[in-house]
C-alpha cells in the first residue's frame, strides 16, 4: 500500500506540473492583459507600454514562465494588477469564505445522503422511496442556479427568513458572514445530496445481489448484521469517490451560487479575475483547483482501497 501510494504522489507531482505549465501558457494566449484590463478606454499606446513595463509584462513568455515557477516553488503567488495587492492577500480569506461554506453543505448533505440511499435501496418499489429517487434525479438535472433563485425567492422574499445577499466584506468574520451562508449552503447541499444518494442507493443494491451476502443471509445472520458488516463496507467505495469529487467541486465550482448570493468565495472573485484579466490571480485560483481535485482524487482511492479488501490484495500483488 504504501508503495503503491507513492507511485500515486509521483504521478499526480508529475500531472500538476503539467498542468501548472499549460495552464499559464492558456491564460497568456488570451486576448489582452492585465493592463488592457486595468487601463479600459483610457489606455493609449504610452500609458499601455508604461504599464507593462512596471509590470514585468513586456518580457517573453517563456521568461514569465520561468519567474512565476519561481515564484510558485518560493510560495509567491504573485501581485494582482488590478487589485494592488498580493495574491495570497485576496485568496486567503476568501479561501476561509469557501472552507465555511463548503463544510456547512458537506455536513448537511453527505451523513443524510447516505442514511437516505441506504433507506431508499431498502424500500424499493415503495412509493416513498419512489418519491425519494425522482425528487433526487429532478435535484441532479435542475441547474444550481435555477435552485439558487427558487430558494431564494422562498427563503429571502416570501418568507423572510434568511438574508438572500451577502453585503459583508470577504475579510469580516465568520461570525458576520455566518447568517449569511445557510441559503448558498442549502443550494449547494441539495445538489451534492443528491448525487451521493443516487450513488449509495445503486451501490447498495448491485452489493446485496452478490454471492457473499446471499451466503451470510443463507446462514441465518441477522439482516442488520448483513447490512452493517456485509454490504456496507462493500458498498461505500463507490459513495466515497463521489463524495470526494463533489468536496472537491464545492471548493472550486460553486460560481454561479457564489454569484447569486454575492458570496464571498473564491468563485466570486474567480469571475472577477476572469473579467478583469488578472492574470495572477487567474493562475492561482486555477492551480487551486487542481490541487483539491488531485488531492481529493488521491485520498478517496487511498479510502477506498483500504476499505475493500478486493483491492488491497490487488496492490500487494
Amino acid at each position: 500500500m504504501t508503495a503503491y501510494l507513492l507511485r500515486r504522489l509521483a504521478i499526480s507531482l508529475g500531472v500538476f506540473t503539467v498542468m501548472s505549465v499549460l495552464v499559464f501558457l492558456g491564460v497568456e494566449a488570451l486576448p489582452g492583459d492585465a493592463c488592457t484590463a486595468l487601463l479600459g478606454r483610457s489606455a493609449t499606446a504610452t500609458k499601455l507600454a508604461q504599464c507593462r513595463a512596471a509590470n514585468g509584462l513586456n518580457a517573453s513568455v517563456l521568461h514569465r514562465l520561468i519567474d512565476w515557477a519561481s515564484g510558485l516553488l518560493h510560495g509567491d503567488l504573485g501581485f494582482s494588477i488590478r487589485r494592488g495587492k498580493s495574491v495570497v492577500d485576496i485568496v486567503m480569506p476568501r479561501l476561509r469564505n469557501s472552507l465555511a461554506l463548503a463544510t456547512v453543505a458537506s455536513l448537511m448533505a453527505f451523513p443524510l445522503a447516505i442514511v437516505v440511499g441506504v433507506w431508499s435501496a431498502r424500500r424499493k418499489g415503495t412509493r416513498v422511496a419512489r418519491a425519494v429517487d425522482t425528487l433526487s434525479l429532478v435535484l441532479m438535472t435542475m441547474p444550481e442556479f435555477v435552485t439558487a433563485s427558487v430558494l431564494w425567492l422562498l427563503f429571502a422574499v416570501w418568507l423572510p427568513l434568511l438574508p438572500g445577499v451577502t453585503m459583508v466584506s470577504s475579510t469580516a468574520s465568520l461570525l458576520d458572514i455566518l447568517p449569511n451562508i445557510w441559503l448558498p449552503a442549502i443550494t449547494l447541499a441539495l445538489v451534492v445530496f443528491a448525487h451521493v444518494m443516487r450513488s449509495m442507493r445503486a451501490s447498495f443494491l448491485v452489493t446485496e445481489e452478490r454471492p457473499f451476502v446471499e451466503a451470510a443471509r443463507a446462514r441465518g445472520i441477522a439482516e442488520r448484521i448483513v447490512v452493517r458488516r456485509h454490504i456496507l463496507p462493500a458498498a461505500l467505495p463507490t459513495p466515497i469517490n463521489v463524495m470526494a469529487v463533489t468536496a472537491a467541486w464545492l471548493l472550486t465550482g460553486t460560481f454561479v451560487v457564489e454569484v447569486v448570493f454575492n458570496f464571498p468565495g473564491l468563485g466570486r472573485i474567480a469571475v472577477d479575475a476572469i473579467s478583469d484579466r488578472d492574470t495572477a490571480l487567474i493562475l492561482a485560483l486555477t492551480l487551486f483547483g487542481l490541487v483539491v481535485f488531485i488531492a481529493s482524487s488521491f485520498v478517496s482511492d487511498a479510502v477506498t482501497r483500504a476499505l475493500d479488501p478486493r483491492m488491497r490484495a490487488q496492490v500487494a500483488s
